[in-house]
């Protein structure tokens, strides 16, 4: 699971790459990087099994209810000089007409678009607005959405929010995998 959590600033798979070229180099990462990646874990496991508990009802947009097989993203990075966007990519293109994310009720609330990038690097507006707020007792939220264009390659989805200085967190980036 891909995870971005604004106040810690912490993405397991870069604090992960980081770790792992101080290994490489022979060096044991400093103690500090060192608990910052274990927390990164720790935290990324504990999302990753209220993500897989939250009731159906948590989950919001018009492919909420689709069936099919979600693919989800392997990779997770800010964007370089925006910090408040987020880009989690695929391993290779998948064909897709719907995408899904995780959100604490902050980020919904604060969510402004969410882009998909098609295989020729071109990107696309997959859905803009706002949400009303989550449903009550939703911890967390699925946004599920149909992609306005269709069914399409889909390399990376990219998400922006609204600054804000309460904890954002985007997680789980999916696409609905077309048979």
């Amino acid at each position: 699971m891909t995870l971005f959590s604004l106040r810690v600033r912490a993405i397991p798979s870069i604090l992960l790459a980081l770790c792992g070229t101080g290994a490489a180099q022979s060096q044991e990462p400093p103690a500090d990087l060192r608990k910052t990646i274990d927390d990164a874990r720790r935290e990324a496991q504990q999302l990753e099994v209220r993500l897989a508990a939250l009731p159906s009802r948590c989950t919001l947009g018009n492919a909420a209810g689709a069936a099919g097989h979600w693919l989800a993203t392997s990779n997770a990075a800010p964007v370089p000089g925006q910090p408040y966007a987020f880009v989690f990519t695929f391993k290779e293109p998948v064909q897709s007409g719907a995408f899904r994310i995780a959100l604490n009720p902050k980020a919904l609330q604060k969510l402004e678009q969410v882009e998909s990038r098609d295989a020729h690097g071109t990107w696309s507006v997959a859905w803009t607005g706002a949400q009303n707020g989550a449903p009550a007792g939703c911890e967390f939220v699925k946004l599920a959405q149909t992609f306005p264009s269709g069914g399409h390659d889909i390399t990376a989805l990219r998400v922006t929010v609204r600054p804000d200085k309460e904890k954002i967190v985007v997680a789980d980036a999916a696409v609905l995998k077309a048979d």
